[in-house]
């Protein structure tokens, strides 16, 4: 994640800044102990940020999928208020023979509560418009992705995250697809514990299941990692995988999320 803040200020003005940092709980703003599972913590308003995931998705032991294949998402972020933040992430896939553009996103996470508000349930809304930028498989049609995502705990303790969304397919929204809607049910549950004030280990459980038509891929799959994030001053890194439970997941998803505040 990289955060650019414009403007200036004066000697004064740092100095007053510096102070009211060493005397308050510094705010991570995006910063998740998780690797697919959507907390609540959204940006400052007026702050603008960088975020950056790689991921691996291994083959599928049912099926005939070749290739192990990469991730890698760049999205900068901007905080429109304490409970709104938008996002324009554009991800690229590769695999051993080839490197291409997948899609670009609109995403929008809508927090219930103002972001100053850490203690108790907090519940989030996601709304996701992917657009992909290729024919190849791997980015399927135009999605429109809903979540429901809830946090329980303060960002300094033990935290539960549960989210619950779905998926829909639109090959209408694309001349050169094809196919009816699909509908892809999602669901996760999450635990974070803090290791002193630097390290947070959290382990989470991950599932989709196809409801309607034939997303891809078109089978149910389950899955169950740990994770590891590790914060210093202005540079915080989470990584970690996923393993395969079922014969239809992929064998291994392992993921690591980075960010640089500036």
């Amino acid at each position: 994640m990289t955060r650019w803040r414009a403007g200036g200020m004066g000697r004064a003005g740092r100095a007053l800044l510096s102070v009211l940092a060493l005397s308050t709980t510094p705010a991570f703003a995006d910063r998740t102990s998780h690797l697919f599972v959507d907390e609540t913590q959204v940006l400052p308003e007026g702050d603008v940020e960088l975020e950056n995931w790689v991921w691996t998705q291994g083959q599928i032991p049912s099926s005939y999928h070749p290739f192990t294949t990469g991730w890698i998402w760049f999205g900068p972020t901007v905080g429109i208020s304490n409970h709104l933040e938008l996002s324009l992430p554009i991800t690229v896939y590769a695999t051993s023979q080839v490197m291409k553009l997948n899609s670009i996103s609109l995403v929008a996470r809508y927090r219930l509560f103002p972001r100053e508000q850490d203690d108790g349930l907090q519940p989030l809304l996601r709304v996701e418009y992917q657009q992909p930028l290729s024919t190849n498989p791997y980015a399927g049609p135009p999605e429109l992705k809903v979540l429901l995502a809830a946090t329980y705990g303060p960002l300094s303790g033990v935290r539960g995250t549960v989210n619950v969304g779905v998926q829909l397919g639109l090959p209408f929204m694309q001349s050169s697809a094809s196919g009816s809607v699909s509908v892809l049910g999602t669901a996760a549950l999450a635990v974070s514990v803090p290791l002193g004030q630097e390290f947070r280990i959290a382990a989470e459980l991950d599932g989709q299941l196809p409801l309607a038509g034939q997303p891809y891929p078109n089978l149910g799959q389950l899955f169950l990692g740990p994770s590891v994030a590790w914060t210093r001053g202005q540079i915080w890194v989470t990584f970690g995988t996923l393993f395969g439970l079922t014969l239809n997941s992929y064998r291994f998803v392992p993921k690591v999320l980075w960010g640089i505040t500036f």
